[in-house]
């Protein structure tokens, strides 16, 4: 992936250009110390000057008004800082909507919030001030000895980012607490940017550095030393990129913060940069007035033997790594903003149009018109695919028939990225723009609510995944917080008592497999895979016995799961390198036996293998299927004796509720299967399970039910407290100790007489 480059032909500015802006999608405004305003027309690269300015006007900043949320929609107000303190917002046409006095010396940085009812300021006074979109002055949220260079606004527009020397600061604007203080750089802070889907933040000072932090100041990457200052800094739309300008050069980054290409130009610094509302174009100024414009070409995916590069701004190419000769090249009528391949279908988004592309014949596309909204996210499953702009959702099938369009619950601010939305053939998954504790579920062929509807987590939840295989009775959504925990919830409930349940601890991503329910993450220089992720539900020492882990090194602070397909996983490292690696495909194997009830090969595979996690994974398949004897010999494999003991004993019960009882108490449920043991009417069971469990107080609870019970509870209490070295002090059992005379023939008797009643 780079940017490629071009100028305007034959109008330029005469001077430093130090603010540049997008007018819809196909027109670049810039403004310069030669107090001209042009507009650039991308298309053609020519210009022309739309406002000129008094000899009096030296713009340092200049800001778009946030456009609406229409594709075809573009607004032409935007703010310009100037050196006199004052900032200006002005129309395209000229008209002045408002001058304000906001600075003494040079105003610095102007930035309007994501929907434009605020307006962020800094300047030479060391001050930070917030303003509303008339110019009212709101509040002062910072005043420094020195200039404050730059300002930021976070995706929600709930707190701001101001860097003052060598720190920076973050302040809430809805909470009265001290602002996130901290050392970033070794000299003056130039220039910063905030991820608008994410809480990375992106800085750039005089010592030589660019910097990627997250919301709480931890560094994530550091870079390399350059030879110059940087001087400007802004993140894409979709918070994937970051562009970084410094004295003659131009860098594309990924969000991690390695380099995807270096632009060297002849124009001195750059001095002012600014994204296209698709992402894919860049606007650049420069210290010698000129105005260049970018787009990123040579975008590579691979999916199995395809290997799709975008090649020009219409024009992919898709290549087969089977085959030497085996190319195909497609082209659109408008510019490319977005690819994306998965289940043998290549989706490719323009300006006006979505065209899908069947890997089983490349050269008839469907072509949708849609026109309506900026695409910055696409998820495909296997029989549909979802487009949005990280606020609206459009869902379609391969054969192009729209089938919902879906405005995910939240505020309108906070935009949603790829990691807060998931798709599969059943099951939408969104996590609230609002409350990020909270996932939705929707039906994605009519949008109604999916199961309860929503879940609710008491952390916020930074990563979902949801997996592909299997009815929506199996659908499930495994999330990690904020805390690093991993979570697995089940989707179609309705007041289910457990539906979530941990499943892991620091991991940092999360990924399904595409043709089973593995589900991978990252742990400390780990691979963690779980093969059988929901019998979480069932048995949770199954679940840490069939847990795959692999060492895979070093991969830096800020790793990508690229994907995990059939039995390969690959890893983008830190450094931008792509690292595959594997599991044993016995796993696989063994799941797509289970499903298709081969049990026989399955447990000659699992002798001839003679791996306990192996084991574990197939008793936890048997355990999902319900099947008593495969449980039998794979409990039995891993020397679980008393399992083996209890499933013995169920297979000897005739009564289907009994059974059923059992089998709960097999899976670890106490207390479901002490609910169910007592509902069913086997009390004197349920009475035996807590003792054994050294659950007393239900035990006695049950006693006092029936009171010829109470003295073997009170036997076996008694009995506990001699072998455990200790007296009663409960005082619940004092006072019911003195109505027992503790008689263990006769509590013997008593336990006999009910086995013969059939209560055992």
């Amino acid at each position: 992936m780079k940017l490629k480059l071009s100028a305007s032909r034959k109008t330029r500015h005469t001077e430093m250009v130090c603010g540049v802006g997008w007018i819809g999608t196909e027109a670049i405004l810039s403004a310069a110390d030669d107090h001209v305003f042009l507009l650039t027309n991308t298309a053609t690269n020519e210009s022309q000057q739309i406002l000129n300015m008094p000899e009096t006007f030296f713009p340092t900043s200049l800001h778009i008004f946030p456009r609406s949320q229409t594709k075809g929609g573009q607004n032409d107000v935007f703010a310009v800082s100037t050196s006199d303190g004052k900032i200006n917002i002005l129309s395209r046409n000229g008209k002045v909507e408002n001058m304000v006095d906001a600075h003494n010396g040079a105003a610095l940085c102007a930035r309007w919030n994501s929907d434009g009812t605020g307006l962020l300021s800094s300047g030479e006074d060391g001050f930070v001030k917030m303003w509303s979109r008339s110019g009212m002055l709101r509040s002062v949220l910072a005043q420094f000895a020195t200039a404050v260079y730059c300002v930021a606004w976070d995706s929600t527009s709930s707190n701001v980012l101001y860097c003052n020397a060598d720190h920076c600061y973050i302040k809430s604007l809805k909470m009265q607490v001290a602002p996130i203080k901290w050392k970033a750089h070794d000299g003056i802070i130039l220039c910063c940017d905030w991820n608008p889907t994410s809480d990375l933040i992106v800085t750039g000072g005089e010592d030589l550095k660019f910097k990627v932090w997250d919301g709480f100041g931890q560094i994530l990457f550091n870079s390399s030393v350059h030879d110059y200052p940087i001087t400007s800094i802004s993140w894409n739309t979709d918070g994937t990129l970051f562009a970084v300008g410094s004295h003659n050069i131009l860098r594309l980054c990924d969000k991690s913060g390695w380099s995807h290409s270096l632009e060297k130009m002849n124009a001195g610094s750059v001095m002012a940069l600014s994204w296209s509302p698709d992402g894919t174009q860049l606007a650049v100024g420069t210290a010698a007035g000129l105005v260049f414009h970018a787009h990123i070409i040579d975008k590579r995916l691979t999916y199995e033997e395809f290997e799709i590069v975008q090649t020009q701004k219409t024009v992919i190419e898709v290549r087969d790594v089977s085959s030497e000769v085996s190319r195909e090249t497609l082209e659109t009528k408008e510019r490319i903003s977005k690819i994306a391949i998965l289940y043998k279908y290549l989706i490719v988004v323009t300006s006006s149009h979505i065209y899908i592309y069947s890997s089983k014949n490349w050269n008839t596309p469907t072509m949708i018109e849609y026109n309506e909204r900026t695409v910055n996210i696409i998820v495909q499953c296997e029989k549909i695919f979802l487009v949005s702009d990280g606020m609206t959702i459009t869902i379609f099938t391969y054969e192009g028939r729209k089938l919902i369009n879906l405005n995910p619950p939240g505020q309108v601010m906070a935009l949603l990225d790829e990691r807060k939305i998931d798709l599969a053939n059943d099951t939408l998954v969104v996590r609230d723009r609002a409350d990020n504790k909270v996932l939705h579920f929707f039906d994605p062929t009519t949008g109604k609510a999916q199961g309860d509807g929503n879940l609710k987590h008491e952390h916020d939840i930074v990563e979902l995944t949801v997996n592909q295989c299997g009815p929506l009775n199996d659908r499930n959504v495994a999330f990690r917080d904020q805390i690093g925990a991993v979570h697995i919830a089940m989707v179609k409930t309705f007041g289910v008592s457990q539906r979530m349940v941990k499943i892991g601890s620091l991991v940092e991503q999360l990924v399904f497999n595409d043709v089973t329910n593995m589900l991978c993450g990252i742990s400390e220089g780990k691979i963690a895979v779980w093969p059988l992720p929901n019998v979480a539900f069932h048995d949770r020492n199954l679940l840490q016995k069939s847990l795959i882990q692999k060492n895979i090194g070093s991969v830096g602070k800020f790793p990508q799961l690229a994907n995990f397909a059939g039995n390969t996983i690959v890893i983008r490292k830190s450094d931008g390198c792509l690292l595959p690696t594997g599991i044993l495909p016995f796993y696989g194997t063994l799941i797509t036996m289970a499903s298709q009830s081969k049990w026989d090969q399955a447990i000659r595979l699992c002798r001839s293998i003679g791996n306990d996690t192996m084991w574990a994974t197939f008793a936890g398949l048997a355990v999902l299927h319900k099947n008593m004897i495969v449980m039998e010999i794979a409990y039995a494999a891993l020397e679980d004796d008393e399992k083996v003991s209890l499933i013995n004993e169920i297979k000897d019960k005739t009564d289907k509720e009994t059974r059923q009882a059992m089998q709960v108490v097999l899976t670890g449920k106490l207390a479901d299967a002490d609910v169910l043991l007592e509902r069913s009417g086997l009390s004197f069971r349920s009475l035996m399970l807590n003792i054994q469990m050294f659950k007393w107080k239900r035990a006695l609870e049950l006693g006092l039910k029936n009171k010829q019970w109470l003295e073997i509870v009170m036997g076996y209490r008694e009995k506990y407290l001699k072998n455990c070295g200790q007296k009663e002090t409960d005082p619940l059992f004092l006072k019911h100790m003195s109505e027992v005379e503790i008689d263990w023939v006769h509590i013997r008797e008593l336990i006999a007489a009910e086995k013969a009643k059939g209560n055992n």
